[in-house]
C-alpha cells in the first residue's frame, strides 16, 4: 500500500493514506481524505457485511456504503478493512 495513503477505524485508530477518489453519487472528485470505516451493518442469515465509511477532504464529507463482503461462519475487523481497502481501489482514478 502506498504509504502516502490514510485509513482511520474507530476500531484501532489506524491510519493509512489514500489517493484520488471519483464516486458516481457526488460530482466532485475526492482527493486525498481520511477514511474512517464508521458501521458494519451484518447480516448473519445471508453471512453477508456492508460497511459504512466517511470520507474527509478539506472539510467536506462524503458517505458512501460498500456492499459484498461475505464470509462463512465469522468475520473479523480486519478481514472487513482488508476488504473495504479492496473495494475502495475500484473508485480510484
Amino acid at each position: 500500500m502506498d504509504s502516502m495513503q490514510k485509513f482511520h477505524s474507530n476500531r484501532n485508530n489506524t491510519f493509512i493514506t489514500m489517493a484520488k477518489y471519483k464516486f458516481e453519487q457526488f460530482n466532485v472528485e475526492i482527493i486525498d481524505p481520511v477514511v474512517i470505516m464508521t458501521i458494519v451493518h451484518d447480516n448473519v442469515i445471508d453471512h453477508t457485511c456492508s460497511v459504512e465509511m466517511k470520507l474527509t477532504s478539506d472539510g467536506a464529507n462524503f458517505g458512501i456504503t460498500l456492499d459484498g463482503f461475505t464470509y462463512v461462519s465469522d468475520w473479523s475487523d480486519d478481514e472487513v478493512r482488508i476488504w473495504a481497502f479492496i473495494e475502495l481501489q475500484k473508485y480510484e482514478v
